[in-house]
């Protein structure tokens, strides 16, 4: 499912509850780091609301772990580099 700013937490943590088993699965993956990006961009009341005990902190390291499996790590992981020429004047 994608999610619209119409979206609720309600339907994030179904999402999420139905994609935990993602190893393996990249479409599972996908929709798992889907629910958990968007619930980290809840505030942490909303979550409360809910009846959620989720923290924000373990969230963000789901959502690492499902971008590293997706090979999508934060932009900042890739370093910048230069091309190398040889040799000097001659």
């Amino acid at each position: 499912m994608a999610f619209t700013p119409l979206s609720t937490v309600a339907q994030a943590l179904t999402q999420l509850n139905a994609n935990a088993q993602w190893y393996g699965s990249i479409s599972a993956a996908q929709l798992e780091l889907q629910a958990v990006e968007f619930l980290l961009t809840q505030r942490a009341q909303d979550l409360a609301d809910q009846g959620s005990s989720l923290r924000r902190e373990s969230l963000q390291q789901l959502a690492n772990e499902l971008r590293r499996f997706l090979g999508a790590g934060p932009a900042r992981a890739f370093g910048r580099s230069r091309e190398v020429f040889g040799g000097g004047c001659d």
